[in-house]
Parts: C-alpha cells; structure tokens; sequence
C-alpha cells in the first residue's frame, strides 16, 4: 500500500527524490508550516533527517518543540517517526519526544555489531563492510535511571536494533499503534528500509 511521507525540514532535500523512486509521495514540512495552527496532514510516516539540530543546516528543533503533543499524538494514531542523527553536542536534542534518551555527538566509522535479524536492519544493506554514524544514544538502563529521568508509565523502553562498539545506533519504540525509529546513521538508508517504513495501512494526522 502506498502513503504520504512527510519530510520535515528546511528546503527539499534528497530524501524526497529517494521516497519517490520508493514508490510514495513525499511532502515536504517546514519548520514554520510544522509549527501553524492551521497545519494539518495526514501520513503514513514522516522522517527528520540528519542534522536536525543543528543551527548552520537546519531550524527545525524549536517547531518540534513546539509541536512534540501533536507529534506524540502521530505516533500513538498509528503513524512512524524516523528521526535521524541531531548533528550538534546537546544529549536532550531528543526532548521532544514521549521517550527518554540522549544522544552523544561524535562522527566515527565501523561496522556494525549485535545486528538481530530485524527488518530494520537493511538500512545499512547497501554498505556492506563500513557505515558512518554522527553519534550514538544512550538509554536508562533501570527503573530507578527511568524514575529519576521522568519516565511516566505509558514510555517504553526501546529494541536495540544494531550497535557500533558497544552503544547503540539503531533503536525502535513501540508507542500506541505506531513507532518511532531513532539512528545515527550518517548515510542515505537504503531503499528496502525506506519501502518497509513507509507502507502502512493507513495515514496517520500530523
């Protein structure tokens, strides 16, 4: 089934060229459209690429702020968020979100280990031996970390889906009917990954 996918940045980027080759249509989302009271759409997914948080390519941070209750909302109605690397050296860059984890900035290359055998996990098919990440998160690991962080009891903790020395750089939620999926990957994913997340039965509003 196809979907809307919405793509939330500044200017086109070339993730719409990729979602269209997919098959779906892209929509692109401005901070300033994200942010407007009038602004409702519906979509299958939506993706925030990398370097989101980062001032010199993007001003996108302050409307996911202002905007993280119709976002939690997204997400719980069914819809997908994939939300790559935030580029910039503030560990609560993901505040926004209805989950708790941080991110440590630092650019790197490796391979990638504790690969399961999840779908998720052909985003890298297309770099067989070496991938770039741009960080990677960390994750309370206990109830106590999680009580003193603020964790409420509807946030689930995340599935590691893949990691490069030892921390992790893939990682998925479960929140209500829908997802949220988190990676450092400093690359373009690959076409499999993007036709796996973006085919739902349905669209989800923003």
């Amino acid at each position: 089934m196809t979907g809307r996918v919405g793509i939330i940045w500044d200017s086109p980027t070339m993730f719409t060229r990729l979602i269209e080759d997919c098959g779906f249509t892209a929509e692109l989302v401005t901070p300033h459209l994200l942010a407007a009271p009038f602004f409702r759409r519906t979509f299958s997914s939506v993706i925030i690429p990398g370097g989101f948080a980062n001032p010199a390519y993007s001003s996108v941070i302050p409307a996911l702020r202002a905007c993280e209750g119709r976002i939690r909302r997204f997400i719980q109605g069914g819809g997908t968020l994939i939300a790559f690397g935030a580029g910039i050296d503030r560990p609560d860059v993901y505040d926004w979100l209805p989950v708790i984890i941080q991110y440590r900035f630092g650019f790197s290359e490796g391979k990638p280990e504790d690969r399961d055998d999840h779908p998720l996990n052909c985003i890298i098919e297309d770099y067989p031996e070496t991938i770039s990440i741009d960080g990677d998160f960390q994750i309370p690991d206990t109830e106590t970390d999680a009580h003193i962080q603020g964790y409420r009891p509807d946030k689930q903790g995340p599935a590691v889906r893949m990691r490069m020395r030892g921390a992790p750089v893939l990682v998925e939620y479960s929140l209500g009917a829908g997802r949220i999926i988190l990676t450092s990957l400093h690359e373009y994913p690959s076409r499999r990954f993007l036709r796996d997340i973006c085919r739902t039965e349905g669209e989800t509003l923003l």
